[in-house]
C-alpha cells in the first residue's frame, strides 16, 4: 500500500504540471490515493483528497449523483471519526439529500446513515 500511494503521489505532482485540480484524470488519481488512505486507516490523509475531490465532483456529475452523494458519506464519516462532529452531520446530510432524490426517502440505505446520524 505504502508504494502504491507513493506512485499515486509521485503521478499527481507530474500530472499537477499539465492538469488542474479538477481535471478528471487529476480526480481519479486523487480518488485512488484515497482509497488506499483509507486502506492503511490514514483518515487525515484520505480527509485530504476527499476534501480536493468534493467540489470538482459536484460539478462534473449531475445535482443528484450518487458518486457525490458517495463521496460526501466518506468524508461525514472520516470527519466523525476525526473528531469533527459537526462537518460530519452536515456532510452525513448532504449525501443523504441526493440519496433521497436518488433512492427515494424509504430506501433502507437512507434509514441505516440516519441511524447513524442520531448515534453520533
Amino acid at each position: 500500500p505504502s508504494e502504491l500511494l507513493e506512485m499515486c503521489e509521485l503521478s499527481l505532482e507530474k500530472m499537477g504540471a499539465v492538469f488542474e485540480d479538477s481535471n478528471v484524470y487529476m480526480l481519479h488519481m486523487m480518488y485512488q490515493a484515497m482509497g488506499v488512505c483509507l486502506y492503511v486507516q490514514d483518515w487525515e490523509g484520505a480527509l485530504r483528497y476527499g476534501q480536493k475531490i468534493i467540489r470538482p465532483y459536484s460539478k462534473h456529475y449531475p445535482s443528484y449523483s450518487l458518486n457525490v452523494a458517495s463521496m460526501w458519506l466518506k468524508l461525514g464519516r472520516l470527519y466523525v471519526a476525526l473528531e469533527n462532529r459537526p462537518a460530519g452531520l452536515k456532510a452525513l446530510k448532504r449525501a443523504i439529500a441526493i440519496m433521497e432524490v436518488a433512492h427515494g426517502k424509504d430506501h433502507p440505505y437512507i434509514s441505516e446513515i440516519k441511524k447513524e446520524l442520531e448515534d453520533h
